[in-house]
């Protein structure tokens, strides 16, 4: 390739590029913003329009439904959801992604305006809010003092203002704090006395609360400015106010005149209060651990643990901003702040911790995986050139970090999780690149002449392979809908690192393999004296400066060098070069027997061919023939049916004949099959006890199932060593033999799949680090009810956490939310007094005595059932947002009839769950609120006409002796406070005096109870809408130990006789989770075909043959039986990253497959017959078949099993903090079993499988050519 001519021709410059490329990547690495999740533009559009005072039902057909029916008629919308409040409407507009935010912004913007017309006009104007996933608080400041609750708000009012300052923070909002205003309550017997309205005091006050200019006055050579300024210096000044002044009467309310006749002041009518808005939220955080004086979370003694009122603050970052950034900034305010005495701050709910210990595990497991690949690599390469190959990964991912920064992303889980994941494949190319290389010198070229014709001869197979890998990521960069936008960062890191990997293996590594690869047999290079003395004073320099910053790190460093000179010196270098000079090349001589053994073939026995080939060429046509008929249904439907029944047909007599084969291969095994069957039998209960000890389930019948494969082998086997026919009974060609019994252990594997299946789940089931218990009480219970509801349920909460030191161990603290919205997203922070969130923020994943999920098990337990309120406890796991696992929409025109059909759904679903009939079902609830206790004031329309009244006079009138009104605003310095008229608390909360309120009309005071009456009613909470229909959704979730779709569908099985008796015109479906898991493995079905097509076109591309990218893929498809197996023994659930890693697999596969044709090419080229090429092709390429199979499994180790080494900690303070399994590895684990299991069987299909496919499609192409040439 000129390419890599060019690059070793001018190596001086590559070498200093490579520089340049490790300077950025760090400086990238260093810089680029730092998020928890990723960053998702959705187009999506909260509609939100006011209407005070009116019901659900009036406010769905006078707001909502015009707004609907605007909105509808919108390019573009996929899905348009509504509910209906007392006092306002909420409208949900969801567009497909593939719309620009602003496209659609304008859009809704200009249907809203169309129906602004149809809108009440009293009706506030409607508010339109974009989505933005920023808008979810990234950290939480919690006060608690020990001083009054008004001077802790101000506290956190004043730390608000600092906290907006930070560059990276886009709001904070102050929750639990109290909210200052002027309140003018006022007597409704003075008021009726005094024949005055609430207009005439609200203009009173808005007549004297104002500053206006009076022009300009010039005196002398100066221009003044006259300014008349009647703001209030003080809320006391507002009770000096004249409402009402006889017209002869001329000012008043100065203390050195006496008031005129008839002057009415404020303080004759209302009492003038500088005090707090009504509570709407009560905050509470009760402490288990706290940070000691190093940062450490040390226990709080049991008699020191007391819950404390908060006011809390959360932290909005801006888009695009850098999390760690900010929290850094945050502690700096937070230090720098004045706080007074006896004030306590905890914070909560941190990303940029998570994002910090991700960071970690990712520098960690890089780390670890490098220490694995180099460890491998010292054995087969030699300590300088496997600590070559090393730097690929680092190099790799920096290179990865340069190009990410350029392309505007930052650096989220999922990016960090997929350079994990990357860890064994960037080793790859750099593995087949050096050791190629190296087995050119070993020959005896010069170093450079090596480097060249290396690269050159394994150039273009590197770039086919590559390609494949690509490939196979590249549909899932099409993955739809929010899940695939989340998920998309997977593959697009993927491909950046893996092309990265290319370039520095075809440009920078050629190069520097030129400058450092050197043989054990090769003297060193002598350094001159000015050399040494460099290096050392270079050593002696780090050395003194590590040990100025931390001389804990200067001796842990010394150590771990000795140590490791030791361990090389005395046991790794030995033990390489035994394995290297004589367990190597032995191995390599019994893979060739091994292999040519396997090529062997007897076809001089009658009807030879039919006897060795018959059941693979019946099964193969089968399968071909059913894949042919599924292509031609699509354009001929029925028409194809012929060649579907004859595809079946051949595959079940080739599959009889596959099973029939593969016990004669194990019968003639005779010791072999013994010795085999009792090692598979070993392995396979090693890892399910491992497994079970771990987290998986292990029942005798899954034991005995899953042994029962090499038990079966065994006794197969046995009975073989006694057989007196020595001559094979059917086959005769070792090649057929072996592909039988491959294909045989695919059918037994899928067998034993079946009837031990792992299940099925959407995501996997990760432990949460917080626990959220959502309370919801009845509409319309007050704050103060709520509260005492809740402090019931800490009641039993806290009983639990005494009682159970497990449980008090592994939580941090327990935040309390009154008031609030007690589910995430939309709505979320929306006061709802009947609502209200328990949150458990558990210590770090390592630290915790107990599983989140046992503690959220053992949590239901103890709350049990309280008495009018709905509990849900759930955790906040990483991964995409989700549907519930039980998610029914019940639809229908009557919203009467749906609250009906969701309340017996509802019943039967909570039966089922405390009856335990449906296993695993918990926390069944609906979004129907209950009826909202109201009392509608009828007014007689007569008698208001007589009066010369209207409905806005009397609601006005009657809203604002309730609600009240704020009339003007008074200044404290800076700040702004609500002056707010009102009725006096006895007077509003009793109906018989309301009923005396007397409304305004030219100057005549009309008593309320003459024109209208007040009559209790209960109305709908609220109403829900699907796209322009009525619906009500019933929700529930899965326990721990349970996945979803297992719960949903015996929810199915439980409800289907009730769903089909349901009224004509209501539907019930099923939606949520199972409808995005659907979708998700529909297109992850999809995007394994294309990644399978477009590996075939690259392959066939690269070979321009049909045959050998045929015999690749069949390779990719029989490393499933790795794959299954594998899930079988570790039991892990078939999910959506278990479908990732089958895509990432079959790139994967590809690699080492591509390579050893390519060889096996070049030799047929040079003139070696059949088998002499394909066994000289397969020992050449065993090292590095190997070698590149083992770094990438050994890559994969640290992030699959979750061994955990903190390098830091162990350089600064001698601190590994070893751990076995972490949070990381419950959700990318299944990914990594997926690869690892397969990969390992695929090492065998390589080196074995591979070339006798070859071999006997070669022998069949040029059977046909013959057989066609003879026709001719």
């Amino acid at each position: 390739m000129k390419v890599i001519e060019q690059a070793i021709k001018n190596r001086t410059l590559i070498v200093v590029l490579a520089g340049v490329l490790i300077v950025s990547g760090l400086y990238s690495y260093i810089t680029i913003p730092k998020e928890s999740a990723p960053s998702i533009d959705i187009p999506l559009f909260i509609i939100t329009t006011i209407y005070p005072g009116i019901g659900p039902s009036d406010i769905e057909s006078l707001v909502t439904q015009p707004l609907e029916r605007e909105l509808q008629g919108i390019e573009g919308v996929s899905e348009i959801r509504s509910t209906s409040f007392e006092g306002f409407s909420s409208i949900v507009v969801e567009f497909d992604l593939d719309v620009e935010n602003i496209e659609a912004s304008q859009r809704v913007r200009e249907q809203v305006d169309l129906a602004r017309s149809e809108l009440p006009s009293d009706a506030e104007e409607p508010v339109i809010t974009e989505f933005n996933i920023d808008d979810f608080p990234i950290m939480t400041v919690n006060l608690g003092a020990d001083y009054s609750m008004a001077q802790l708000t101000q506290i956190a009012e004043r730390l608000e203002d600092e906290l907006e300052t930070i560059s990276g923070v886009r709001e904070v909002d102050v929750i639990g704090g109290l909210e200052r205003e002027v309140q003018v309550n006022v007597a409704l017997a003075a008021l009726k006395g005094h024949n005055i309205s609430f207009q005439q005091i609200i203009g009173a006050i808005q007549g004297q609360n104002v500053t206006i200019p009076g022009g300009n006055v010039d005196v002398d050579r100066l221009s003044y400015l006259l300014r008349v300024s009647g703001e209030f210096e003080h809320p006391d000044e507002i009770e000096d106010l004249v409402v009402f002044a006889p017209p002869a009467g001329g000012g008043g309310g100065d203390n050195d005149q006496p008031a005129p006749l008839g002057m009415i002041y404020m303080r004759d009518l209302a009492e003038v209060i500088y005090g707090f808005k009504d509570r709407e939220s009560y905050a509470r955080l009760t402490a288990y651990k706290v940070e000691d004086d190093n940062g450490d979370l040390i226990p709080v003694p049991y008699e020191e643990v007391a819950e404390n009122q908060v006011v809390s603050l959360d932290i909005k970052q801006r888009s695009g901003s850098n999390i760690l950034e900010i929290s850094e900034d945050v502690n700096r305010v937070l230090e720098e702040f004045g706080f007074p005495s006896g004030t306590q701050i905890v914070m909560t709910n941190d990303a940029s911790e998570d994002i910090q210990n991700l960071i970690s595990d990712l520098e960690n497991s890089i780390i670890s995986g490098m220490l694995f690949v180099v460890l491998v690599l010292v054995f087969f390469l030699g300590i300088r050139n496997a600590l070559l190959v090393g730097t690929a990964v680092p190099l790799a991912i920096f290179v990865g970090f340069l190009v990410m920064t350029i392309m505007g992303l930052t650096l989220n889980f999922v990016i960090l999780f997929s350079l994990i994941i990357a860890l064994g494949l960037l080793v790859d190319n750099s593995v087949v690149i050096v050791e190629n290389i190296y087995r050119f010198r070993e020959r005896g070229m010069e170093r450079f002449d090596a480097a060249r014709e290396g690269a050159n001869e394994v150039g273009y197979a590197l770039l086919a392979s590559t390609a494949t890998l690509v490939a196979a990521f590249l549909p899932l960069l099409f993955w739809p809908d929010i899940i695939g936008e989340f998920m998309s960062y997977l593959p697009m890191t993927l491909i950046i690192v893996l092309l990265c990997s290319l370039f520095i293996a075809l440009i920078i590594y050629p190069s520097l393999t030129g400058f450092f690869v050197k043989l054990p047999t090769e003297k060193k290079r002598r350094k001159s004296l000015l050399t040494k003395i460099s290096i050392w004073t270079g050593v002696v320099l780090v050395a003194a400066v590590v040990g100025l910053t931390n001389y804990i790190t200067l001796i842990v460093g010394i150590l771990i060098v000795l140590f490791f000179v030791v361990t090389y010196k005395l046991f790794v270098k030995p033990l390489s070069d035994i394995f290297t000079g004589q367990l190597l090349p032995a191995f390599i001589e019994g893979y060739k027997s091994f292999l040519t053994w396997m090529l062997q073939r007897n076809y001089k026995v009658r009807w030879a061919y039919w006897r060795n080939m018959f059941s693979l060429s019946a099964f193969t046509a089968g399968f071909l023939l059913l894949v042919l008929s599924g292509a031609l249904s699509l354009f001929l439907g029925a028409a194809a049916l012929p060649v579907a029944i004859l595809g079946g047909i051949a595959l079940v007599i080739g599959s009889l004949g596959v099973i029939l084969h593969t016990f004669e291969s194990v019968i003639l095994g005779g010791i072999r099959s013994v010795i085999g069957g009792l090692v598979v039998a070993v392995v396979f209960a090693l890892t399910l006890f491992g497994f079970s000890l771990m987290s998986a389930e292990l029942t005798w019948r899954i034991f005995l199932i899953v042994m029962g494969i090499p038990g079966l082998v065994v006794v197969l086997g046995f009975l073989g060593m006694f057989r007196t026919r020595k001559s094979p009974i059917i086959l005769t060609d070792n090649r057929s033999r072996l592909l039988n019994s491959t294909v045989g252990a695919l059918f037994a594997i899928l067998v034993v799949f079946s009837l031990v299946p792992t299940g099925v789940n959407f995501f996997p089931e990760t432990d949460p680090n917080r626990i959220d218990i959502n309370i919801e009480g009845p509409l319309g219970m007050n704050i103060d009810a709520s509260n005492e509801m809740v402090r019931e349920i800490q009641s039993r909460l806290n009983s639990l956490i005494d009682e159970s030191d497990d449980t008090r161990g592994s939580i941090e603290n327990v935040q309390v939310n009154v008031g609030i919205a007690a589910t995430g997203g939309f709505g979320a922070g929306i006061p709802s007094p009947e609502r209200a969130r328990i949150s458990l923020n558990m210590v770090d994943f390592a630290d915790r005595y107990e599983s989140s999920s046992v503690t959220m098990t053992k949590i239901r337990e103890a709350i049990g059932e309280v008495p009018d309120a709905l509990i849900q406890v759930e955790g906040q796991e990483i991964g995409p947002p989700t549907g519930s696992p039980v998610n029914i929409e019940i639809s229908g025109d009557d919203f009467r009839q749906v609250e009906r059909i969701t309340s017996e759904v509802r019943q039967r679903l909570q039966d089922a769950e405390f009856t335990g009939s449906i296993p695993g079902l918990v926390d069944v609830r609906d979004n129907v609120s209950g009826g909202l206790p109201e009392y509608n004031l009828r007014i007689d329309h007569e008698k208001a006409r007589k009066f010369g009244l209207t409905l806005s006079d009397i609601a006005q009138t009657v809203r604002i002796a309730v609600n009240g009104l704020d009339a003007s605003t008074f200044r404290d310095g800076e700040d702004e406070y609500d002056i707010v008229v009102r009725l006096r608390e006895e007077d509003r909360d009793d109906l018989d005096k309301l009923r005396d309120l007397t409304i305004n009309q030219a100057g005549m005071q009309v008593p309320l109870v003459s024109v209208a009456d007040f009559e209790e009613a209960a109305g709908p909470g609220s109403i829900s809408r699907l796209n322009l229909q009525r619906t009500a959704v019933v929700e529930a979730d899965a326990a721990a130990g349970f996945s979803g779709p297992q719960v949903l569908s015996q929810v199915q099985d439980y409800l289907a006789d009730y769903r089909q008796d349901l009224p004509a015109g209501y539907t019930m479906e099923y939606t949520g989770e199972s409808e995005d898991q659907e979708e998700s493995f529909s297109f992850l079905t999809t995007a394994l075909v294309i990644s399978f097509a477009l590996i075939f076109l690259v392959l066939l591309a690269k070979f321009n043959s049909l045959i050998i990218p045929f015999i690749i893929s069949i390779a990719v498809g029989l490393s499933l039986i790795g794959v299954f197996l594998g899930l079988i023994v570790t039991r892990t659930e078939f999910n959506v990253m278990v479908f990732v890693g089958i895509i990432s697999l079959a790139g994967i596969v590809c690699i080492n497959n591509i390579v050893l044709v390519e060889y096996i090419k070049q030799m047929l080229d040079s003139g070696k017959s059949k088998m002499d090429a394909i066994v000289e092709a397969g020992a050449i390429r065993l090292r590095p078949v190997l070698l590149t199979a083992l770094t990438t499994i050994l890559g994969l180790v640290p992030l699959t099993f979750g061994i955990d080494i903190d390098y830091i900690g162990l350089l600064t303070q001698f601190d590994p903090a070893f751990q076995l399994g972490t949070e990381s590895t419950q959700f990318w684990g299944p990914m990594g079993i997926t690869i690892i299991s397969g990969l390992m069987f695929a090492t065998f299909l390589t080196l074995v499988i591979v070339p006798v496919m070859y071999s006997v499609f070669d022998s069949l192409s040029k059977s046909v050519a013959e057989a066609y040439r003879s026709r001719d």
